[in-house]
């Protein structure tokens, strides 16, 4: 609203058989307590997005970076090409064992490993939910923004238009889908990469898996035991 009322209302008052006969009484209730509701949501929800959306700016660059060193895996190495025709050159090797055509080199038999693609798809797949849950954020940033901001046309105009997007902010359970969904969807894109993390490093050392795997194990447990514990629920 314009304008908040200086006065402390500590009751409801009753409503007027004519709105305006009891000196504006009921619309400045109106006004504080619409104010109130229209303040606690700005605020909490702007505070959830803001977190969420450094939380998924830095999750992202980290899940990029992984990809970047396991997409290159998919497909051969032009490097390889190169370093056995170098050795061909040096060694003078013109025999039958050395390269005499295209299908001789290494990239023409090379083929990944096969526990490279499901690694490359789940970090694909956290990665997604990252900038899924950043888009979301930002509309709800906008949204924010937009629910605040009033078109004029005096005191009752605002008051209806207060009212419109309030009820439409309840009918498409906006608070639900920033306060819930995002922060769900970032959990679930950390759960995925912890398991793409540990099947990477098992590519590269089983004892270094273990080591990694068993306190990342332990901790999701424990989250899942307080989840459903009914003293110490915390969803």
């Amino acid at each position: 609203m314009n304008s908040r009322s200086e006065e402390k209302l500590t009751a409801i008052p009753e409503i007027p058989d004519q709105f305006g006969e009891d000196g504006g009484r009921f619309y400045r209730y109106y006004d504080t307590l619409a104010d109130e509701i229209d303040e606690d949501i700005v605020k909490s929800l702007k505070s959830q997005l803001d977190g969420i959306l450094i939380f998924a700016g830095l999750f992202a660059g980290v899940n990029s970076a992984f990809l970047a060193l396991t997409l290159p895996e998919m497909r051969a190495d032009p490097a390889d090409d190169t370093n056995a025709l170098l050795l061909q050159l040096v060694t003078q090797s013109n025999g039958s064992g050395g390269i005499q055509s295209f299908n001789d080199l290494p990239s023409a038999s090379f083929s990944p490993s096969p526990a490279i693609f499901p690694i490359n798809v789940l970090f694909s797949l956290s990665l997604t939910l990252a900038l899924l849950a950043s888009f979301l954020a930002v509309l709800g940033q906008q949204w924010l923004v937009y629910y605040r901001k009033r078109s004029g046309g005096g005191a009752e105009a605002q008051r209806w238009e207060q009212l419109r997007r309030y009820l439409g902010a309840k009918r498409w359970r906006l608070e639900a889908v920033l306060d819930d969904i995002l922060p769900s969807l970032l959990q679930l894109g950390l759960l995925i990469f912890c398991i793409s993390f540990v099947l990477y490093l098992k590519t590269l050392s089983g004892p270094m898996c273990y080591v990694v795997a068993a306190p990342m194990g332990l901790a999701f447990a424990s989250i899942l035991f307080m989840a459903r514990s009914p003293h110490g629920k915390v969803f």
